[in-house]
C-alpha cells in the first residue's frame, strides 16, 4: 500500500483501485470457457457464472440413451465450466495477489459493494472539504 498522508492520497489510492477493479471486471466479462464430452458428442461454451452460451450436440448422439446424453451433456459444460474458472483465476490472481477459492465470489461481490461504499465516502468528504475549504 503506497504511503498516504492525506485525504487527496487515500482518495487517489482508493480511484486506482476501483479501476484495476473494473478493469479486472471487464476482462472477467470478456472470457469464456469451452468444454467437450469424452466421447466428443458435445461440445459446450460457457461465459462469467457459468452461464452456457453454446451447446452443439453431435448428430450421432441420438444413438445413445438418454441417460448418456445426460451425462454428454453434463461433462461437457462442467469441462466448460472449469476452463472459464481456469482463465478466470489469472485475471483474478494478479489484482488480488491471491487466487479466490471457489467459496470466496461471494466475497468478490461483497468486496466490491464496499469499495463502492467508499468511494461514495470519499466523494462526500471531498465534497464537504470543498464547501469547508
Amino acid at each position: 500500500m503506497p504511503d498516504i498522508r492525506n485525504l487527496d492520497d487515500l482518495a487517489e489510492y482508493a480511484h486506482q483501485q476501483v479501476a484495476r477493479i473494473q478493469r479486472m471486471q471487464e476482462d472477467l466479462a470478456d472470457q469464456y470457457g469451452t468444454g467437450e464430452s469424452p466421447r466428443g458428442y458435445v461440445r459446450a461454451r460457457t461465459g462469467p457464472g457459468g452461464a452456457l452460451q453454446e451447446l452443439r450436440i453431435d448428430p450421432g448422439a441420438l444413438r445413445l440413451s438418454a441417460e448418456d446424453v445426460a451425462a454428454e451433456v453434463t461433462a461437457a459444460i462442467g469441462a466448460a465450466q472449469r476452463e472459464y474458472a481456469d482463465r478466470a483465476n489469472e485475471i483474478i490472481t494478479p489484482v488480488l495477489a491471491a487466487a479466490p477459492s471457489k467459496d470466496s465470489l461471494d466475497d468478490l461481490d461483497a468486496g466490491m459493494r464496499r469499495l463502492d461504499g467508499l468511494m461514495d465516502d470519499l466523494d462526500r468528504l471531498a465534497r464537504r472539504r470543498g464547501l469547508d475549504g
